[in-house]
């Protein structure tokens, strides 16, 4: 089971990617053979809710720096915290940096 949190973002995440075609989302669809709208599904069945939407993030991973530039160069070195062993920002000129490498490079890109 999902956090809220996490729940929610992935939740956000899949409506984005459906983009207004909502009978394709698996929330759309007719899971439950009751025809219920996803915010509904949430509220009167929140354990199927749940498995849909941890089964779309499981099928539809969050894209980060991180994963894009290590699926791009799969042998660079890395940290034991598995991030690049390199500061990102100064890859792509800036100066400084105001937050940690691993929070750098686990922020998710905007498709």
């Amino acid at each position: 089971m999902m956090d809220v949190i996490k729940y929610f973002n992935t939740k956000k995440r899949m409506c984005e990617f459906h983009k207004g075609t909502c009978h394709l989302c698996p929330m759309g669809k007719d899971n439950t053979k009751t025809h219920l709208l996803c915010f509904e599904l949430q509220q009167e069945k929140p354990e199927i809710a749940d498995a849909i939407v941890e089964q779309w993030a499981k099928e539809h991973p969050v894209k980060t720096y991180k994963s894009v530039f290590l699926e791009m160069f799969p042998n660079v070195k890395t940290t034991k915290e598995g991030h690049p062993d390199f500061c990102l920002k100064r890859l792509i000129g800036a100066s400084s940096c105001d937050i940690t490498c691993g929070d750098c490079w686990d922020r998710e890109i905007e498709e």
